[in-house]
C-alpha cells in the first residue's frame, strides 16, 4: 500500500487579500479567499486540517453530494495532488448531463474523479478500510484548523486597520465555515442559509457543536428559495455585483447573501468572505440560458 503524505501540499494564504468595495452606496471589505491557490475558497480552509495530518494507510477518498458541488471539485483537486483515487457519489442525473458533463462536474472528472451514481446519492454503508469517507460539503470537525487560521488573519486585519468592531458575513450551505469561524472570533459572524432555511441551519449548528458558547447570527430573505433553482433576482444581483465591483461572485450562495446585505443595515464595518466557488457559475448560467429559451416571449 502506498503512503499518503500531505507534506508537499501548501496553500498560498497570502493570496487572500482584503479588497475595499462600494456596493449599493455602502462600503464593504471583501476577504478574497477565492484567490487562494492551488485550492481555493472555504474548501481550502476546510481541507487544511487534512493537509496537516498523517493520512498514511489510505489509498482512496470517498464523498458524496450534488453534481455541481464546490466540495466535489476541491476534493478531486486535492486527491489528484496526492496521487490517490477519489470516488464521488450522486443521485441519478438527467441523460443530457450524464452524456455531457459541465461545470464543476466536468472539471472534477478532468481531475480524475470516479463518478458513482446510487439511488439515494450515498456511498455504501461499509467502505474499504483503506478508504477515507469525507462528509458532504467537507463538513467535518477537522475543518476548524483552517478556520482558526482565517480568524487569525481577520484579527490581524482589524489590528492593522484599527477596527474595534467588525461584522463578518458569509453564506452557509452546511454552515461549517460560519460555525467554526465564530468559535475563534469575538466579532459577530452573520450568515445566510442558502440550502435550507433558518431553522435547519440552526439545527445543524447545534448538532455539530452542541455546547458552543456562541453561534453565528442567521439572516435570511422573506422569500423562500429552492436551492439551485434559477431566479431572476439572483442573476440580476450576480450581474450587478460584477458590474459595480469588478469581482465575480458565486451565483447561488453569494447572490442570495448579497440580496440580504442590500437590505440589512449594520452598525459596524462589514467584512464579506468570498468563499470561491465561481467555477460552478458555468453550469448555473447555462441553466439560466436554457430557462430563457423555454420561456415564451411576452405578447
Amino acid at each position: 500500500m502506498s503512503s499518503l503524505s500531505t507534506n508537499h501540499l501548501s496553500i498560498d494564504w497570502q493570496a487572500s487579500r482584503v479588497d475595499r468595495i462600494q456596493f449599493a452606496g455602502r462600503p464593504y471589505f471583501v476577504k478574497r479567499d477565492d484567490l487562494l491557490t492551488p485550492l481555493s475558497g472555504n474548501k481550502a480552509r476546510k481541507l487544511y486540517g487534512l493537509m496537516s495530518q498523517d493520512l498514511s494507510g489510505y489509498r482512496n477518498i470517498v464523498s458524496y453530494g450534488g453534481t455541481q458541488s464546490n466540495a466535489m471539485l476541491a476534493l478531486a483537486q486535492f486527491c489528484q495532488m496526492l496521487g490517490i483515487s477519489f470516488e464521488y457519489f450522486t443521485r441519478p442525473v438527467p441523460k443530457w448531463l450524464a452524456e455531457n458533463p459541465l461545470g464543476n462536474l466536468h472539471h472534477a472528472l478532468a481531475h480524475g474523479m470516479h463518478w458513482k451514481i446510487s439511488p439515494n446519492g450515498l456511498p455504501p454503508e461499509t467502505i474499504a478500510s483503506d478508504s477515507l469517507l469525507i462528509p458532504q460539503g467537507i463538513a467535518m470537525p477537522e475543518a476548524h484548523t483552517g478556520l482558526a487560521l482565517l480568524a487569525a488573519e481577520i484579527e490581524l486585519f482589524c489590528q492593522t486597520q484599527q477596527l474595534d468592531d467588525l461584522a463578518i458575513v458569509t453564506p452557509s450551505g452546511t454552515g461549517t465555515t460560519a460555525l467554526y469561524l465564530q468559535q475563534y472570533l469575538n466579532h459577530p459572524v452573520y450568515t445566510v442559509p442558502c440550502v435550507g432555511d433558518r431553522q435547519a441551519l440552526q439545527t445543524m449548528f447545534e448538532a455539530a457543536l452542541p455546547n458552543a458558547a456562541r453561534y453565528p447570527q442567521i439572516l435570511d430573505t422573506e422569500k423562500r428559495y429552492r436551492f439551485g433553482e434559477p431566479q431572476p433576482e439572483l442573476l440580476d444581483m450576480y450581474e450587478t455585483l460584477l458590474a459595480e465591483t469588478g469581482i465575480e461572485f458565486e451565483l447561488m450562495y453569494d447572490a442570495k447573501t448579497w440580496l440580504v446585505l442590500k437590505d440589512h443595515l449594520f452598525e459596524q464595518a462589514v467584512l464579506y468572505l468570498h468563499n470561491g466557488g465561481i467555477s460552478g457559475n458555468e453550469s448555473m448560467l447555462a441553466r439560466y440560458r436554457r430557462q430563457a429559451n423555454l420561456t415564451p416571449p411576452n405578447p
